[in-house]
């Protein structure tokens, strides 16, 4: 089955128009720190946990997206 440019269009809108807002919570090791750029989520923390807002399919996707920020952030720190 060929996918078409139809297909990725409704594919995309359908996604647009069904998500939704989640948020996540994770305790923080370490006091959060921000590499640079834009960050892609609304984000409140304190000196134990942060709570992001992120726009996603599902909590499952929303707690992935902010664990590989989290993780880009971190990369690099201790070279």
């Amino acid at each position: 089955m060929t996918t078409t440019a139809k297909d990725l269009t409704d594919q995309i809108i359908d996604r647009a128009k069904n998500m939704q807002l989640f948020e996540v919570k994770r305790m923080m090791d370490e006091p959060l720190q921000f590499r640079g750029g834009s960050i892609p989520f609304d984000i409140r923390a304190n000196q134990e946990c942060a709570w992001f807002k992120v726009l996603a399919m599902s909590q499952k996707e929303a707690e992935a997206k902010v664990d590989h920020w989290l993780n880009s952030q971190k990369d690099g720190w201790d070279d």
